[in-house]
Parts: structure tokens; C-alpha cells; sequence
């Protein structure tokens, strides 16, 4: 250990591992959001009443292709939402491991604004891969934010905070 470092303690680096496991479920989320296009449709126009009558009418590959009414692109709003958080989260997170608290808290933050995003969507019924998806996703964000505020991660906090003040 160099004398002006601090050893991360095993919390914070389960916590850092936590968020790359978090970020590669949005990554499958996002393949997953193109391979299954289909179906996410699908399951939407059940949901709409004009989109419902199109699909009973004509069939899923017209309300696709010539849409006749606008239907939701949902990889390229799930491919930038993607990309833009895992900018963000990476970024954060060599804050966060080298010992900034202000870090922790903006990456607590996004946590639990994933969270409540991955609960409303879980509410609109996608497809089941979606669902299991997004459970497991609930849980690893659970445990990010355990590991964040753990008492080992704080005291890592608080002991660089200090070093940074008296040099």
C-alpha cells in the first residue's frame, strides 16, 4: 500500500464491481430491446386501443412497417439512455474510488432513480425476459447502494477526506 493511498476496503470494491454487473444487464437490456423489437411492440399496442384495433385488423408487421399510427422506437431511446448513463456512471464512479463523497451521493442518486424507472417499467407488462431482467436489476441496485453505504466504505470516505484536508 503507497503511503498516500488508502487499501478500498472489500465494500467499496464490491460496490464497484456491482455497478459493472448493473451496467452489463443495461447492456443486455439494450441487445435484448432490439432482438425482441417485435414483441415490445406487441406487447404495447395491447395497450393502446387504436394500436390494439390495427393489430387485430392487420397484423403486427403492418402496424410495424407502414405505421399507421406512431409506434415507439424503443432501441434507439434505450441504446442513448444507455450509453449516456454509463458515461455518467463511469465517471462517477473514479470519483467514488478515489474517496469523494459527493460521488457517492450523485451515484445513489442514479441508483435509485434506476430503480424507480425499472419498477415503472415492470408495471407496463413487457415481455417476461424483460421482467426477470428487471428484478435481478432491483436487486444488484439494492446491493449497490448496502455496499455504498456500508460503515467500511464510509470510514474509506471519511479517511481520504481527512488526508486530502491536512495535505
Amino acid at each position: 500500500m503507497d503511503d498516500d493511498r488508502l487499501e478500498r476496503p472489500r465494500a467499496l470494491r464490491a460496490c464497484l464491481q456491482l455497478h459493472l454487473v448493473l451496467l452489463a444487464l443495461g447492456a443486455l437490456t439494450v441487445v435484448l430491446t432490439a432482438v425482441l423489437r417485435d414483441d415490445l411492440v406487441l406487447n404495447w399496442a395491447r395497450g393502446h386501443r387504436s394500436a390494439a384495433e390495427i393489430l387485430e385488423r392487420q397484423g403486427l408487421d403492418y402496424l410495424i412497417e407502414e405505421q399507421p399510427i406512431a409506434v415507439p422506437q424503443f432501441f434507439p431511446v434505450a441504446a442513448v439512455l444507455f450509453v449516456v448513463m454509463a458515461m455518467l456512471i463511469g465517471v462517477l464512479l473514479v470519483f467514488f474510488r478515489n474517496g469523494h463523497h459527493w460521488a457517492r451521493v450523485c451515484l445513489a442518486v442514479l441508483v435509485v432513480m434506476t430503480a424507480v424507472a425499472t419498477l415503472s417499467g415492470i408495471r407496463v407488462e413487457p415481455p417476461q425476459v424483460f421482467v426477470v431482467l428487471s428484478y435481478l436489476s432491483l436487486v444488484v441496485e439494492v446491493a449497490i447502494l448496502v455496499t455504498m453505504f456500508h460503515p467500511d466504505t464510509d470510514r474509506y470516505l471519511s479517511a481520504t477526506h481527512d488526508r486530502i484536508a491536512a495535505s
